[in-house]
């Protein structure tokens, strides 16, 4: 084996390292327990406790904030619990849709900070503005 196959041997290692350890905006079952500022977050326990079983870096701005609709989530999760990062006076709640594609029964999640939430599924959510 030569040098040269040796580096490219270990710049696609490199590369590979570096595409499994980037990640999305948004993530499902994140093992962590800390919601950061600016971060969307559904907990499994009651009052922001338990494992964040969805996070999304919202990115909020004096002007706005980024929030993709989310069509499906696989595995559907079962939060007891929400911490909204958007603030009241862009007059917007998240639906929590039961089902994928916006389907099904629905919470809302409104207003800004921590919120409670009653354990049903949600295979589905979107930003409503309005």
């Amino acid at each position: 084996m030569s040098y040269g196959s040796i580096h490219l041997g270990l710049a696609a290692l490199a590369a590979i390292g570096l595409s499994v350890s980037a990640t999305s905006a948004a993530s499902a079952s994140d093992a962590s327990t800390t919601c950061h500022k600016g971060e969307f977050c559904l907990f499994s326990g009651p009052h922001q406790t338990g494992q964040i079983l969805y996070r999304l870096n919202v990115k909020v701005t004096k002007t706005g904030f980024n929030f993709p609709e989310v069509d499906s989530l696989d595995p559907v999760i079962k939060p007891l619990s929400a911490r909204n990062p958007i603030p009241d006076t862009f007059g917007c709640i998240v639906r929590l849709n039961d089902k994928a594609h916006f389907a099904g029964s629905e919470q809302e999640i409104d207003g800004f900070g921590n919120k409670e939430l009653n354990g049903a599924p949600v295979g589905s959510m979107t930003p409503d503005c309005g």
